[in-house]
């Protein structure tokens, strides 16, 4: 059973009200791909940004970006990763322990930026309780053949009397990716000709300018004593990655984050625990517009702490209250400089509490913000956001979980959305923000019910996002004329949006056959996101269905997955419909000794060609075509 860690007291995700999902070292490993987004894509109700496999951001229920929380250890992330598709997101999944995706009441005590969920990243450099270990580690390497890819990762951890040291690495480095005919789409290529383009010049069978190299040291030391623990991190994360929507730039990216965090813990205390953390980050990546020119300059330097303090029982009620406050300076300087240098700071507090009564319980949380936006040009903007959820669930008999919540959420418009003006190449828009957008307001249903009997589980989600004062891009129809294109004008706006949809998810133990323990499972998940008064929400997931079928035997595991997207032409006006398609995935993974666990893995086995609707460059970027990968974990 998986235990959920984000907020609050630990509890068995099938006793959340909402779906959750964790994944563990091994599961991370097993969907590895080259960012979060496509690492993490194809779990029910998340895809992915896929800005070429230099960048990908995660995306939930068709929210992305700044509706969706990406935590390192509970604490942002601050990268540059919200304001473009184009800017990676520094929370590496290579080489953690660990992966929470949380929606619905508990993720609301995150803020408003937390509307579509959270996805907490978690390597545990800072150790909380002693290992049972005195010395321990994991090593990873393999290779991938459809971009010649190299990926390692290492970790060890040492207990020195009340001490606990943990040093971790990681290294990814692969070429161009191979596809499975032209970059461009069928209708881009039309349009290219039109234009007077040769087709002898389109790339065919490779991406361009999609070369990947990652290299990530870590290091953390903690103090755990019997009720108490305080520790210390660094992490140095340095990237180059190719921007595919232009040949020839490529981003060199380097962040360097500080983290503090420390608890104590409470016996024969209404007070059960205190912990608190902080970290302090230096970002900075540059956009070369080829090799030695360096072009536009983006930073991010800020700070991020947070404290939380569980209480024991008051009535029945156990839960979380705490405070949290940040400070962070952006800016963008060069040709692209997108938005002049804005500096944004908030300070929040939030209470989340949890009554269980055996058969029925109820769960809920308050969280109470001031956010300061202050752009150097356009002035300072300040907003009071509430977010407020309740939940309920009960047990019908020993077999089936009910639950429902509601939430109101508010959200303060970030610094892009207020003061951006100017040209972002890699999407081919010039934006233009408004300084008097108002809070972005919704309400947020959900109904959950699941079933579980005999190794045989079936659970689903309903949820429906109800929005006022929605924050959208919208294409007004002008030009801004350029030195290379003209590009076309996005203005930052608001209007009444819905996002309406399910999830549904299987697992069947099929038994035994051949001496093989056979298991299946399956997952669809659905969302429609339409604006009140007419019209389509861009980049919008289509219905997805996966399903898969594992057999076990001796050390030996097989398995085989299928996953069908359908066509989205449910689009905005300025978008071109997506086509469906359909992949096949295969892979064994072999014990071939105590701890040691070789991976063979064949990924989209038919060659198709895969265009994410999600993507902002699906028309000239497909996914990667058949890749093949063997690679070899062991722990000790």
């Amino acid at each position: 059973m998986v235990i959920i860690t984000a907020l609050g007291p630990a509890r068995e995700s099938d006793e959340l009200i909402t779906n959750t999902t964790a994944l563990d070292a091994d599961e991370i490993i097993d969907r590895l791909d080259t960012g979060l987004g496509d690492t993490l894509n194809g779990l029910p109700g998340v895809s992915s940004s896929a800005f070429a496999p230099g960048a990908s951001r995660p995306i939930i229920r068709g929210m992305g970006e700044q509706r969706v929380q990406v935590l390192s250890n509970g604490i942002g992330v601050i990268d540059a990763s919200t304001a473009s598709p184009d800017h990676a997101v520094t929370a590496d999944p290579l080489g953690v322990e660990r992966i929470e995706i949380l929606r619905g009441p508990a993720s609301l005590a995150y803020g408003g930026g937390a509307t579509g969920g959270v996805i907490n990243v978690i390597d545990g450099l800072i150790v909380e309780e002693k290992p049972e270990k005195t010395f321990s580690g994991a090593v990873y390497g393999a290779l991938t053949s459809g971009d010649e890819g190299k990926q390692v990762a290492g970790r060890v951890s040492g207990v020195f009397g009340d001490l606990v040291g943990v040093l971790n690495g990681s290294y990814l480095d692969s070429g161009d990716v191979e596809i499975p005919g032209f970059a461009l789409s069928a209708a881009a290529r039309e349009e290219a000709i039109l234009d007077g383009a040769d087709p002898a010049d389109f790339a065919n069978g490779t991406l361009p300018n999609s070369a990947v190299e990652n290299q990530a040291v870590n290091a953390g030391l903690s103090w755990v004593g019997d009720n108490a623990f305080v520790g210390g991190a660094v992490r140095q994360l340095d990237q180059t990655y190719g921007s595919v929507a232009e040949e020839t730039v490529f981003i060199e990216l380097e962040q360097t984050r500080y983290d503090l965090r420390g608890g104590l813990t409470f016996d024969n205390s209404w007070l059960k625990s205190i912990v608190a953390s902080g970290s302090t980050v230096e970002y900075q990546h540059t956009e070369f517009e080829g090799p030695g020119e360096p072009g536009t300059v983006f930073t991010n330097e800020g700070w991020e702490a947070r404290l939380e303090a569980e209480h024991a029982s008051l009535g029945g009620f156990e839960g979380v209250f705490g405070l949290q406050a940040s400070d962070r300076d952006f800016a963008a300087i060069g040709d692209e400089s997108v938005i002049s240098p804005t500096g944004t700071t908030q300070t929040g507090v939030f209470v989340y509490e949890t009554l269980d009564m055996g058969d029925w319980g109820i769960e809920g949380g308050l969280r109470y913000d001031t956010v300061d936006v202050e752009n150097i040009i356009g002035g300072q903007r300040s907003y009071e956001p509430w977010n407020a959820s309740f939940g309920a669930h009960m047990h019908v008999g020993p077999n089936v979980f009910l639950g429902a919540s509601i939430a109101k959420t508010e959200r303060a418009p970030t610094d892009l959305e207020l003061f951006a003006d100017g040209p972002h190449l890699a999407t081919a828009q010039f934006l233009v923000g408004d300084d008097t957008l108002d809070i972005e307001e919704g309400v947020n249903y959900e109904i959950t019910a699941r079933f579980e009997d005999r190794g045989f589980s079936l659970g689903g989600s309903v949820y429906r996002y109800d929005f006022d004062n929605f924050i959208y891009l919208e294409d007004t129809g002008l030009v801004e004329p350029g030195d290379e294109e003209d590009l076309p004008i996005f203005d930052y706006v608001q209007a009444g949006a819905t996002f309406t949809g399910f999830e549904i998810e299987t697992n069947a133990a099929l038994g035994s056959a051949f001496g093989i323990d056979w298991s299946a499972d399956g997952s669809v998940d659905l969302v429609r996101a339409e604006l009140k008064d007419g019209g389509n929400l861009p980049l919008i997931p289509p219905m997805s269905v996966n399903a898969g079928l594992e057999g076990r035997m001796n050390g030996v595991t097989g398995r085989i997955e299928g996953r069908y997207a359908d066509k989205q032409d449910d689009v905005a006006d300025y978008e071109l419909p997506t086509d469906s398609y359909f992949t096949v995935d295969a892979s064994v993974g072999i014990d071939v000794a105590d701890g040691v666990r070789l991976l063979l893995e064949g990924r989209n086995l038919t060659d198709e060609e895969v265009r994410l609707h999600t993507s902002p460059l699906k028309e000239i970027a497909p996914q990667p075509g058949r890749n093949f990968r063997v690679g070899i974990r062991a722990t000790f």
